[in-house]
């Protein structure tokens, strides 16, 4: 089997072949996680406005899990999320899936999340939620798998052409290049691409994760550092909502995915096939890292795409 992309989603799915014994070599120009992957952490959270997205994120919690067991490192915090203003399919698809939420106010997120001055009435608290660790996963499974660093220049059915002139044969190719994966695989996805700018604080490890409509931010981890991403940077709205974090230290540059396919919040995937070719992109994936992983890798081994991965 040839995946190309060791981004979360490449890795996961070789991870998963590899475990069910089949031979995998995953193809990356770059580092493993070194483009829509990159960055120390990403936020895990149940809280989704489709019930199905929920019950999905529910197994990959316990995904998440059976990953730490066997890769032998912890992967998910139990910070817990808060969602601002939060839209009203949110609650209802959470509990249809059988997930545990409530609702906050003010004051408690200012308790959950110390250096915030909310200007939010109430929000939903999504208690499974938390901060993955987001490198050290990709370390891990990058760890467990071949990972061959060639640049990829064509795929064709069952063949995969490489810079250097050499061509690569298999029963089945896994395209998971991020937004590279129109051009390779050759299927139109219907997607365009913007960019969004994550900021890293030296301070504010010790709070829960937030979405809210300034943006989103999680800790990093056990690093003492918080993260906060926005679509267009705006310093003087994130000094108004953390007037006690620190300047900015670093800054991550993300991929934003706009496609028909996503939902009103942005999340979401779509698979496609093409002879021996199955290609796989999508939009906020990482929290799904084990599901998708799985599917993935059954799709490939049934010659045909999963349900789960026909986003509606």
């Amino acid at each position: 089997m040839i995946v190309i992309g060791a981004g979360i989603c490449g890795l996961a799915a070789a991870y998963e072949l590899a475990r069910r014994g089949e031979e995998v070599v995953v193809l990356e120009r770059g580092e493993a996680g070194g483009e829509q992957s990159a960055g120390l952490g990403r936020i895990f959270r149940v809280a989704h406005g489709q019930a199905r997205l929920c019950a999905l994120a529910l197994e990959a919690r316990e995904g998440w899990r059976r990953w730490e067991e066997e890769l032998g490192v912890r992967l998910l915090g139990q910070e817990q999320m808060v969602v601002a203003a939060p839209r009203p399919a949110i609650g209802p698809a959470m509990s249809e899936a059988g997930a545990a939420w409530r609702s906050v106010s003010g004051d408690e997120i200012a308790a959950l999340i110390p250096f915030c001055d909310p200007p939010w009435e109430h929000a939903l608290l999504d208690p499974a939620a938390g901060s993955l660790r987001i490198r050290r996963a990709i370390a891990a499974l990058a760890s467990r798998v071949a990972i061959r660093r060639a640049e990829v220049v064509a795929v064709g059915d069952g063949t995969v052409s490489l810079a250097d002139g050499t061509e690569l044969r298999s029963d089945a190719v896994l395209v998971c290049a991020g937004r590279w994966t129109p051009a390779l695989s050759g299927l139109d996805f219907g997607v365009t691409f913007s960019d969004h700018v994550r900021y890293t604080y030296a301070s504010g490890a010790s709070s829960a994760c937030l979405i809210s409509p300034e943006g989103y931010g999680l800790p990093l981890g056990s690093t003492g550092r918080w993260a906060f991403g926005q679509d267009v940077p705006d310093p003087d709205q994130v000094r108004a909502l953390f007037p006690r974090l620190s300047e900015a230290v670093a800054e991550v540059r993300c991929v934003n995915v706009h496609a028909p396919w996503l939902d009103a919040g942005g999340d979401g995937w779509c698979a496609l096939r093409r002879g021996r070719v199955l290609a796989f992109m999508g939009a906020n994936l990482m929290k799904f890292g084990p599901v998708l992983g799985d599917r993935l890798a059954r799709s490939i081994l049934a010659g045909d795409v999963h349900p789960d991965l026909a986003f509606p």
